[in-house]
């Protein structure tokens, strides 16, 4: 009896030879970020054009995952604010795509400005708030680029969202203010109405707001600092392609697309 009692206090004391070391929380990498947002984002296209061909509870999946999107998109945008080498070059590349990716867009997606546009004016946004001595003169300029940006794709929210993300002091409130805008002022206000009418597309956006754009926290909050692969290029030709490719194909099946803007 003692014998065991001597081994049992050995083996508890350490731990029957292995060693217990502490979990590591996980960490992502600004390349892990941005393959998020392209299988994400083209989740949501899919879900738009196929719309009335694709099955409803997989509709729903999609849109809640397209959700994703953007929020990842404002928050790399405002880190490679804070890391480019040339910020005239990092805006150059916006607006070449932007211009390029119009063209698709606008004959498979939607007749306002393209996301490429929006996270152009919310980068000179950021450049306005470091730049501008005045605040009351920021604030009239700021209000002007949310104005302009309510032509695009996310509208008003997405320079509000990047310039929070870049002056919230606390790290993780940075990440969950601008979320947790999208949610109280988009996708509550969807399920309202959703709940009142029963319609199926309202909820889809209800999904795509509170769903989707909730999961991205634990994403960003993971996020370790680290470049990881360089992918840059990859993904500024990613979308005009896939939107393209996206939209030839959903006009092959006869899907409804919108009618052009002249």
């Amino acid at each position: 009896m003692r014998r065991s009692a001597r081994r049992t206090r050995s083996c508890a004391s350490a731990s029957c030879g292995r060693e217990t070391r502490p979990l590591k929380p996980p960490s992502i990498s600004a390349f892990t970020l941005k393959v998020v947002a392209i299988v994400a984002m083209t989740c949501n296209h899919a879900a738009y054009l196929f719309d009335g061909v694709m099955p409803a509870p997989l509709l729903f999946v999609f849109y809640a995952v397209g959700g994703l999107t953007f929020p990842i998109m404002a928050f790399l945008l405002v880190e490679g604010y804070r890391h480019t080498s040339s910020l005239r070059r990092y805006a150059g590349r916006l607006l070449v795509f932007a211009l390029v990716s119009q063209v698709p867009y606008w004959l498979f997606l939607a007749h306002t400005g393209n996301v490429l546009f929006t996270l152009l004016i919310s980068l000179f946004a950021l450049y306005l708030y470091d730049a501008m001595q005045s605040r009351p003169l920021f604030w009239l300029a700021f209000a002007g680029l949310v104005l302009l940006s309510a032509v695009c794709d996310w509208g008003v929210f997405g320079p509000i969202m990047v310039l929070m993300m870049r002056t919230v002091p606390d790290e993780r409130l940075r990440i969950v203010y601008p979320i947790v805008l999208v949610m109280l002022a988009s996708g509550i206000p969807q399920l309202l109405e959703f709940l009142a009418t029963r319609d199926l597309m309202t909820l889809s956006f209800a999904l795509y707001a509170l769903l989707g754009s909730a999961a991205d926290m634990p994403l960003l909050m993971a996020y370790d600092g680290r470049r990881g692969r360089p992918m840059k290029w990859f993904f500024y030709a990613y979308y005009p392609a896939h939107i393209a490719v996206l939209g030839l194909v959903a006009m092959g099946m006869g899907a409804n697309l919108p009618l052009p803007p002249w």
